[in-house]
């Protein structure tokens, strides 16, 4: 069996690999989102007319939620960066931790979902929304997250 020469002056068996280094900031449109689910779950507790014993409470734990969220969102501050096919997220305040994939990858337009683990095995979670990165770097952190599995 022949195959056709190959244009390209690379070998076939020689892979590209992306290099990619983008600054993350925590994302105003997931701020405003978490103040909308906050704000929708509080009137939803006011409109349904609970005694006082179990509406404070309740308000309570919503509003728990919605500061652990809070720290969660700014706590994505930092640089993703790829190179040699590996990734690696350093935190603003950290060193650099090389982390694998691990479970589901979310790519949508305006946002993305990084799920994995470091070396060390503690878990990486990262939601980014498209305001975290600059706008070249969100095409081109969406195209290496893509091909990148």
């Amino acid at each position: 069996m022949t195959t056709q020469a190959s244009r390209s002056s690379y070998p076939q068996f020689l892979e590209r690999s992306a290099r990619l280094t983008c600054a993350v900031a925590p994302s105003r449109l997931l701020f405003i989102l978490l103040l909308l689910i906050a704000l929708q779950a509080l009137s939803l507790l006011w409109w349904c007319r609970l005694p006082l014993y179990l509406f404070l409470p309740a308000v309570l734990l919503v509003l728990i939620y919605a500061a652990f969220e809070w720290r969660r969102l700014h706590a994505v501050r930092g640089w993703l960066g790829t190179r040699e096919r590996r990734w690696f997220w350093q935190a603003a305040d950290g060193e650099q931790r090389e982390f694998e994939f691990q479970g589901e990858l979310v790519l949508w337009r305006w946002l993305l979902v990084i799920n994995g683990r470091d070396l060390q095995g503690r878990r990486l979670r990262m939601v980014l929304a498209r305001d975290s990165v600059g706008r070249d770097d969100w095409r081109r952190l969406q195209a290496a997250l893509r091909y990148s599995r």
